[in-house]
């Protein structure tokens, strides 16, 4: 099923019928795609549904807030080797394969190191947990203007973290924005079919903006992994760190570019 809500249905009932759709994808992912894509494809999902979620607990919802919680545990227990596989893909992004043959070699071993396909089946085991959950949800009183109000709540949400980002190139809130921004981008395409006049609109450029901050962060990863290596690479440490902090700028601007225009405004009109 495409990553949607069903506006034909009921609030809640759309909500529940997207939850299942997802964890019913990722468990079929976690059975038949190899292990480094099931892991990217399994907390992509995880991020999806906690997207979903976000658009409709309150603070106070506990219940919801747990499900979320539990959501990002079950990612966060899969980020190492997906991490390798981040700086590997930047390292790719910089030069062909045949250059920087000592990091490769490095990340090569790393990843062979981690392989762990017992973990692949313990996600499995705790989606099949969290489906049976989704029908405790309290939704009951859920109705589609509450899903608009979360809609525009995660897209303030996006605008404050622009901007508390626009000055310097600090890691850890570019991480933030993209996290706000791919959340952003995640309820434009839930809610692309009840809105496709504005809504339905944002959802390419906002997805093209989420993979320059995600190559953004590949990159830093890349250059971060690349000094704790350190000697072992030789002449390959400083070229690296050159190319990728080069690439990080011009990463940067375009960032910035995106940035302000989808995030020019403090509200949104739906």
């Amino acid at each position: 099923m495409d990553y949607r809500l069903d506006s034909d249905m009921p609030a809640a009932l759309s909500l529940r019928t997207a939850a299942h759709a997802e964890i019913r994808a990722a468990c079929d992912n976690a059975r038949l795609l190899p292990g480094e894509h099931a892991v990217h494809e399994l907390r992509k999902h995880c991020k999806k549904l906690r997207a979903l979620l976000r658009l409709i607990f309150p603070k106070e919802n506990s219940l919801l807030q747990l499900e979320n919680d539990r959501y990002r545990k079950l990612a966060r227990s899969l980020s190492a080797g997906r991490d390798l596989v981040s700086i590997r893909t930047a390292l790719l992004t910089l030069a062909p394969p045949n250059h920087f043959e000592k990091m490769h070699r490095v990340l090569h071993q790393l990843q062979r190191s981690l392989r762990d396909e017992e973990s692949l089946i313990r996600v499995e085991g705790l989606l099949h947990e969290a489906q049976k959950r989704i029908e405790c949800w309290p939704l009951q009183n859920i109705d589609w203007r509450d899903i608009d109000v979360g809609y525009l709540r995660g897209y303030q949400r996006a605008h404050k973290t622009w901007l508390e980002t626009r000055e310097g190139d600090n890691a850890h809130k570019l991480h933030q924005l993209r996290k706000r921004v791919k959340d952003h981008w995640y309820h434009c395409r839930l809610l692309r079919e009840r809105h496709p006049q504005s809504v339905a609109l944002r959802c390419e450029p906002l997805k093209q903006l989420a993979q320059l901050l995600g190559d953004w962060r590949d990159l830093y990863l890349l250059c971060r992994f690349a000094i704790t290596v350190g000697e072992p690479l030789g002449e390959e440490l400083i070229k690296l760190l050159e190319m990728g902090d080069w690439h990080k700028m011009r990463l940067r601007r375009k960032i910035e570019d995106g940035c302000a225009i989808f995030f020019a405004h403090k509200t949104l009109v739906i």
